[in-house]
């Protein structure tokens, strides 16, 4: 189980720094180890252990035994823990943010971004799980009563993505702690030591030992592992569809909860009397933020033919300006991306379009960029309709623009896709922006504006996009189990 085709490199006795997996409040250290490569000069900086089957079976075996604790602590001391932890994300700020930058491959600032976000998402489930409720129905029955509670599930597996695997591990392992579970996180191979610190500022933050543990490894050997093991009753993974399905596959034989945010290609209508100029550069960075590694990207834009030369010219000017360098350059937009079958995946949906005849621009790559994994930021239009790419996910910094006659056109090519992530709408007719989003099968639209989904708005996808819903208090539920309870006295 992986969330892409490269295998790790491996040795026996590596070179350079080394971080162990936290196992009951303590970094372990295990044979093999794996390379973490710096996506900007493709060298190897830092190795991380591959956890088999047994170590996987030792972190949750540890995991359950806090967790009986834990769902017994009162909830104000467990929102008081976690919002410590939260405070240490903050005073390991600069720490963090260089650790993130190097493992990702994103620009500093972006990464200093992603640790703030981080630290917020940490507050905010704090408190909504503080907020946690059940239901007693007033029945009108004498001497009887039915409580319905929420109970945690138990331990929660969190498989995580390299595109942003602080922040999504936020959104998987604190609501989880927050109402009682404990929670064994498997990192992207790629981008493990976030994940690491995380679980170190947590045991200072004073989560009890064993309550939150990772493990790290390829998806194949410990993945599978964490989704097969028996006492794992919940698992919420971020990554492609693909192996979201064979995820779904293997917890089938334990019915266990699943929780899955998967890919996406999200369209955007511009509709002839939208005030798109304002809003360009917002479009503009909505496609290409972290060199167009994110699900919920805009990937297709569906143009007015009444503004299509229009927008089809500033829009090529805005992408074509993008400042594609080394993650540590200052004002840099678009660092490498994560890995090099990233890269060969990008290309090849490029070339491909080219052979269809679709005509590719792309801006130009600084010839300083001798190493790291670089993709010019690049605008396709021309493409055939129906052609497969419309409907395939581009994890990196290309778009596809198309004109259309008239709205139905526009939603329906919208809808083609297997994807159901997210979408947007652009119109000074409010009626009818609401009336698209309404008939756009996507979990999350934006009106006439873009911006970071908030925490506390449900965010999740239909369609191959994925199931169930992550944010907000629906978000922290899913962690939960309902019980009836029938009181008679």
């Amino acid at each position: 189980m992986r969330s892409t085709s490269l295998e790790p490199s491996v040795a026996a006795e590596p070179p350079g720094e080394r971080f162990g997996c936290w196992i009951d409040g303590a970094e372990r250290f295990a044979e093999p180890w794996m390379a973490v490569h710096d996506p900007a000069s493709e060298e190897p900086f830092a190795h991380v252990p591959v956890c088999d089957a047994s170590w996987v079976h030792r972190a949750v075996e540890g995991a359950a035994k806090a967790q009986k604790e834990w769902k017994s602590a009162p909830p104000p001391h467990r929102r008081d823990v976690l919002r410590s932890l939260g405070q240490r994300v903050r005073a390991y700020k600069d720490a963090l943010s260089s650790l993130l930058s190097r493992e990702t491959g994103k620009p500093l600032r972006a990464a200093a971004s992603e640790v703030d976000n981080t630290a917020q998402l940490i507050d905010y489930f704090a408190e909504e799980g503080y907020r946690l409720s059940g239901h007693l129905p007033l029945l009108g029955d004498p001497g009887r009563h039915t409580l319905v509670v929420r109970e945690p599930v138990g331990v929660v597996g969190a498989v995580t993505p390299f595109n942003y695997p602080l922040s999504t591990l936020a959104c998987k392992a604190i609501p989880a702690l927050a109402v009682g579970c404990a929670v064994v996180a498997k990192p992207d191979e790629h981008t493990p030591l976030s994940s690491l610190q995380l679980a170190k500022l947590a045991l200072e933050a004073a989560l009890p030992p064993g309550l939150f543990q990772v493990v790290t490894g390829p998806g194949p050997v410990t993945g599978a592992a964490l989704v097969a093991h028996p006492d794992v009753r919940c698992i919420s993974f971020t990554g492609s569809t693909e192996v979201g399905k064979e995820i779904q596959r293997r917890a089938a034989s334990g019915v266990k909860r699943l929780i899955l945010e998967l890919g996406g290609t999200c369209p955007a209508i511009i509709c002839e009397d939208a005030d798109w100029r304002s809003l360009l550069p917002h479009m503009v960075t909505q496609a290409y933020k972290n060199s167009g590694q994110y699900c919920y990207r805009i990937t297709r834009f569906y143009v007015a033919r009444s503004c299509w030369d229009s927008f089809l010219s500033e829009f090529v000017d805005h992408v074509v300006r993008l400042r594609v360098g080394h993650p540590l350059e200052p004002d840099v937009d678009l660092g490498p991306l994560n890995h090099p079958d990233i890269v060969r995946r990008v290309a090849e949906q490029v070339s491909r379009a080219q052979k269809a005849g679709a005509t590719v621009r792309q801006a130009a790559l600084p010839g300083r960029l001798k190493h790291g994994f670089y993709y010019p930021p690049t605008v396709i239009t021309g493409l055939p309709a129906h052609a497969p790419l419309f409907c395939e996910e581009i994890f990196g910094p290309v778009t596809l623009l198309v004109p259309f006659h008239d709205e139905a056109e526009a939603l329906a090519e919208a809808n083609r896709s297997p994807y159901g992530l997210a979408a947007y709408v652009f119109t000074q007719d409010l009626s009818k922006g609401l009336r698209l989003a309404h008939e756009l099968e996507a979990g999350t639209v934006w009106i006439n504006g873009i911006h970071q989904a908030l925490p506390d708005a449900p965010f999740g996808g239909m369609k191959h996009s994925g199931l169930g819903r992550e944010k907000s208090r629906f978000g922290v539920e899913a962690f939960t189990e309902l019980k009836t309870i029938y009181l008679a006295y």
